[in-house]
């Protein structure tokens, strides 16, 4: 009986299979499986850097929309603060509503300070804020589905393994007569 661990030095097909999906199947003599894994593993990373580099993108964008159009500092701001700018025309109404809530934590020094110069330019940057964040978003759901992939590819594997496993193969001869006896192990 085959473990995971490997007595004899080697690595399981399932183990190289979680490490990357792909190895385990062409270990295994599976070549269209394991370019099947390797595809979708490097097109979910190539996905996956391209949802967070757009995000970023657009988080340059915003940030400097915000400094040309309410005149923000760039510089050591939080999310919650993006998030703050984008619900608030300025410093000043941000600070009185936090206030009037009692929430002091929240509210921000002076040289934090915004003022957007219309509503339709404060609505703009929350709109490109909110995508950037999407696009974030977006990023960590494609890990979880990179994820699945190395799953997925161990449990393929791991099957690939055990099927071989389990079908042996005796030949016979019996009285001038050459047969082929197939063994199958639940």
């Amino acid at each position: 009986m085959n473990h995971l661990g490997a007595k004899n030095k080697t690595i399981h097909p399932a183990v190289k299979s979680a490490l990357m999906p792909g190895w385990g199947e062409s270990s295994l003599l599976k070549s269209s499986q394991s370019r099947f894994f390797n595809l979708i593993e490097l097109t979910l990373w190539s996905t996956c850097l391209g949802f967070y580099k757009f995000s970023n993108h657009q988080k340059l964008q915003y940030q400097s929309y915000a400094a040309k159009y309410a005149g923000t500092n760039q510089k050591n701001k939080s999310h919650k603060y993006w998030v703050d700018i984008g619900n608030y025309m300025s410093l000043e109404s941000h600070n009185a509503e936090h206030l009037r809530w009692r929430q002091i934590d929240d509210i921000y020094e002076y040289e934090y300070g915004w003022n957007w110069k219309s509503q339709k330019h404060m609505k703009k940057f929350e709109e490109m804020r909110i995508r950037s964040d999407k696009l974030s978003k977006y990023g960590e759901y494609t890990i979880g589905i990179i994820t699945l992939n190395h799953i997925i590819s161990a449990i393929n594997s791991l099957y690939l393994s055990r099927l071989n496993e389990s079908v042996k193969v005796y030949p016979l001869i019996e009285k001038n007569e050459v047969k082929i006896q197939l063994r199958y192990d639940f």
